[in-house]
């Protein structure tokens, strides 16, 4: 004679029951919050752009503010100054966002470079007129663990002094 052998309790009390069917509605409200912000762009790939000026400088980084690895970023850095440049323009940027990137070229093309603790300074021939305007080709590194840090790209003068810093934070997601 076989027995019959049951899987679940045969009997539920009323609070387990409830707590349950509880869980069941709370894990699907967050499973279609997270398919909605994903349909709305919410968790995709997203650039902005900060601005800072100081020292008769003034300076505008486009940048990532959301990315995956492996995917582009850009990171888009405008030095305008009134009346032109004197010397060298020297901007400087976080190692740990040079660290993040897997670039392939400035351009223009930096003169110099002179590695900090903690950024890498980029000097560049000063342009005709009122602007310079760098552009890096990069993409996020591949590996790369979520993280939301932040970064700064300046101006600095030749001995090194912050003229106008622009800070931002950029998230890496999965």
């Amino acid at each position: 004679m076989s027995q019959h052998l049951a899987t679940l309790p045969s009997t539920r009390d009323a609070v387990a029951a409830r707590r349950g069917r509880n869980l069941r509605r709370v894990g699907i409200v967050a499973l279609i919050a997270l398919v909605l912000a994903a349909l709305a762009g919410a968790l995709g790939p997203r650039a902005a752009t900060t601005t800072a000026s100081g020292g008769g400088y003034e300076l505008s980084v486009r940048h990532g503010q959301i990315t995956r690895p492996g995917l582009p970023v850009p990171l888009e850095i405008t030095v305008e100054r009134t009346g032109g440049f004197d010397g060298p323009v020297t901007v400087s940027v976080s190692r740990g966002l040079l660290d993040r990137l897997d670039f392939n070229n400035w351009s223009p093309n930096a003169d110099g470079e002179s590695v900090g603790p903690d950024r890498v300074e980029y000097e560049f021939t000063p342009p005709r007129g009122d602007e310079l305007h760098v552009l890096l080709d990069a993409r996020t590194a591949p590996g790369q663990l979520p993280s939301l840090r932040r970064y700064a790209v300046a101006v600095v003068d030749s001995g090194g002094a912050v003229l106008a810093e622009a800070t931002f934070r950029m998230a890496v997601l999965p």
